[in-house]
Formats: structure tokens, sequence, C-alpha cells
């Protein structure tokens, strides 16, 4: 075999985003559940997130050990630290079926990341519908 006669076989589209199972390419979405030609698809994002506020443990160390030295060292206690957890539930659905996946997220980065990759892949179902002329 010479390779002018050797034909590779087509190579599959690369993944353009991916939230967790799902995966997305120019022309469909890829989910555990099935693949769809990515026009037919509508995507929504539920942040399950919740926010809260602590004083850090570091700061009522502190507080302990330098109270008999400063007063200021009450100033400690106005550290706060901010705890982000939960998760974002990306919805896929696709003629009569959906997919939910459940992203996990510890941080504001992580739920912006995720939030993020959610719009990407709307734009990707918006210039896919344009190009089709839906």
């Amino acid at each position: 075999m010479t390779i002018a006669n050797y034909h590779a076989a087509p190579q599959p589209a690369p993944f353009l985003v991916s939230i967790g199972n799902l995966h997305a390419t120019q022309h469909h979405v890829v989910t555990p559940a099935g693949t769809w030609p990515i026009a037919d698809v509508n995507v929504t994002t539920s942040d399950q997130t919740s926010t809260t506020t602590h004083t850090p443990t570091w700061a009522i160390v502190m507080v302990v050990i330098f109270i008999w030295f400063f007063l200021l060292s009450l100033l400690f206690l106005l550290a706060r630290e901010t705890r982000v957890q939960g998760f974002v539930a990306v919805t896929i659905f696709a003629g009569g079926f959906s997919y939910v996946e459940n992203v996990p997220v510890w941080n504001a980065a992580q739920r912006a990341d995720v939030l993020n990759r959610a719009a990407f892949l709307q734009g990707l179902i918006g210039q896919e519908r344009y190009r089709l002329g839906r």
C-alpha cells in the first residue's frame, strides 16, 4: 500500500465547550442521554448555590492569642471570609427529551465559569440557527 492509496477516516469534530458530561461541537450536542443537532436544543441554567460569610478561624485564634497584649486585636474579628457551595443545574431540552447536568461549585470563580460556558453554548445554538435560517 502506498501513501497515495491511503485514505484516512474522517476525524470527529472537536468539542468546543464542555460542561460536566455535556459536550458541544459546531453542529451537535453530546450528552450521556444522546446526541442532538445543536439547532434543535434549548439550554437553561439554574444557579443553586448559596453564599455565606464567616469569621475565619485564624482571626479567632489571633484574638485569643493577642487579647492580653492589645485591645486592638479585637479588630481581627472584622475579618470576613466568603464561602460558596452548591451546584449549577444545566438543562438541555431537545425533541421532547431533557437532560440535567448538576455541576458542583465550591467558589465564585467556578460558578462564573459554568455560567459562562452555558452562555457560550447558547451562542453556538444561536449561530447554528442563524446559519440554518430558523
